[in-house]
């Protein structure tokens, strides 16, 4: 009788395996993916914002309202339309009633009026409950988390962690070549090029606010957001990594590994050139006693930013004009103090303000 072949462990990718730029996770971040139990066939972005906490709470109450009024209209079109239907089906099973069509004694315009009105009702009220009818649920009721539970957990902060998902794609799109397949892999994929690039440009992350990142390639992570909250607040792991990093799983399921792109060193230079001015902008304000007039500037700029269409080059022109009155209005001389501070280069989301 020949013996039972004994079966060998499936070996860890190496680093080698592992495409540029990705690098094998630290054992702190590695550990929290794997007790967080994040699926590994989706790709992850971490982030830090640290837009200011009054500003995200007012970002927030907007989709508040909009659920809530929409509940309210999904409700309120359940209550009435309830009854409607039940009388329908009494009707069909031979009760007379107010929705009774009675076809032997009706001519043939007021039965088709009828029947296209019960028709157009069925379908208004199929396309409401299937399109509009998951904003709410997934707003306020969705598991394991949603929006409101995530707030509810964190609050608002001026550094918080989010957390995006890959939608549409995943791990074995970005990393083809590793998974054995001839696909270009890491760095080199056309999703890396088309999905994750767009994704972390730090111009981005600095008009908008993390709730205001999803888009038809990610989706926020609030399972996630919440567990590295928790991680955070008790010191399990450190904020440097979430600092700004790509994360995906390599390999196979049961022997592969996390990996990670610590993409904030691509921004190191331009951060801390874009700090300074800032720290400048205010600065010079406080000193002239307009210290008010810097928070306004930042309310502008970060509510025109975040303005459907992007902030392009002429919105970024009209948001400057703006605040050369609302500076005027307080009696500084916009154009006079931009020039002291070395013109509106480098200040984040006004890079094209200034002249060509």
């Amino acid at each position: 009788m020949p013996k039972p072949t004994k079966r060998l462990p499936k070996p860890t990718p190496s680093a080698a395996a592992i495409p540029a730029p990705f690098s094998p996770a630290p054992t702190e971040l590695s550990q929290f993916l794997t007790n967080g139990q994040f699926p590994k066939d989706l790709v992850y972005i971490f982030h830090l914002d640290h837009h200011p906490a009054w500003f995200k709470r007012r970002i927030f109450l907007v989709p508040v309202c909009l659920n809530v009024t929409l509940a309210v209209l999904l409700a309120w079109r359940f209550y009435v339309a309830v009854p409607f239907y039940i009388s329908i089906v009494s009707s069909l099973f031979g009760t007379d009633n107010e929705t009774t069509v009675h076809f032997a004694g009706t001519s043939w315009w007021p039965l088709l009026k009828a029947l296209s009105l019960r028709g157009l009702t069925f379908l208004f009220d199929w396309l409401f409950f299937s399109i509009v009818g998951p904003w709410p649920w997934s707003f306020f009721i969705e598991k394991p988390e949603n929006p409101i539970t995530w707030r509810f957990y964190t609050g608002f902060r001026d550094e918080e962690v989010y957390v995006r998902q890959s939608r549409g794609f995943g791990a074995a799109d970005l990393l083809g070549e590793t998974q054995g397949s001839s696909k270009k892999a890491g760095g080199e994929s056309p999703f890396f090029k088309t999905r994750i690039l767009p994704a972390i440009d730090a111009s981005r992350l600095r008009e908008k606010t993390g709730y205001l990142l999803m888009d038809k390639d990610w989706d926020l992570d609030f399972w996630g957001m919440v567990r590295a909250t928790e991680a955070l607040d008790k010191k399990t792991i450190t904020s440097e990594l979430f600092r700004k990093s790509v994360v995906v799983w390599v390999g196979e399921e049961e022997s592969g590994q996390w990996a990670v792109w610590d993409c904030w060193k691509l921004d190191e230079g331009a951060d801390s050139d874009a700090r300074k001015k800032i720290v400048l902008f205010k600065d010079r304000l406080t000193v002239m006693g307009k210290e008010g007039l810097f928070f306004k500037w930042v309310e502008l700029v970060q509510f025109e930013s975040n303005a459907p269409g992007g902030f392009t080059r002429e919105r970024q022109i009209a948001t400057a004009e703006k605040a050369k009155q609302l500076f005027e209005q307080q009696g500084v001389n916009f154009d006079a103090f931009i020039k002291d501070i070395g013109g509106l280069d480098g200040m984040p989301g006004m890079e094209e303000a200034g002249p060509d």
